[in-house]
């Protein structure tokens, strides 16, 4: 598996949400950070700060992977594949 993926500048537009909440967190208008960061990906000049850490639900850095196989598999077991199986090995007999 590839680690560094993402030092391709390819990938830097992905991280332009970031900076537009860290514009706008430091008090610059949602719109004007939205245009400057889209004004700076058009020229080619966007350079992100991909040094990020996330820790909230769902995020990059908690993707809770864990709880979502266990919410798959419970939905998965409300299945009657057996039943499925059984009719399929019926019909190809």
């Amino acid at each position: 598996m590839r680690e560094d993926i993402l030092d391709n500048p390819m990938y830097d537009p992905m991280f332009s949400v970031e900076e537009v909440n860290r514009l706008a967190a430091e008090g610059m208008p949602f719109r004007d950070a939205y245009k400057k960061v889209g004004l700076e990906i058009e020229a080619g000049t966007f350079r992100p700060d991909k040094d990020i850490h996330h820790t909230h639900e769902g995020s990059i850095g908690n993707l809770c992977n864990d709880r979502i196989q266990a919410l798959m598999d419970s939905v998965l077991e409300g299945f009657s594949f057996g039943k499925m199986v059984e009719a399929e090995k019926k019909l190809l007999k």
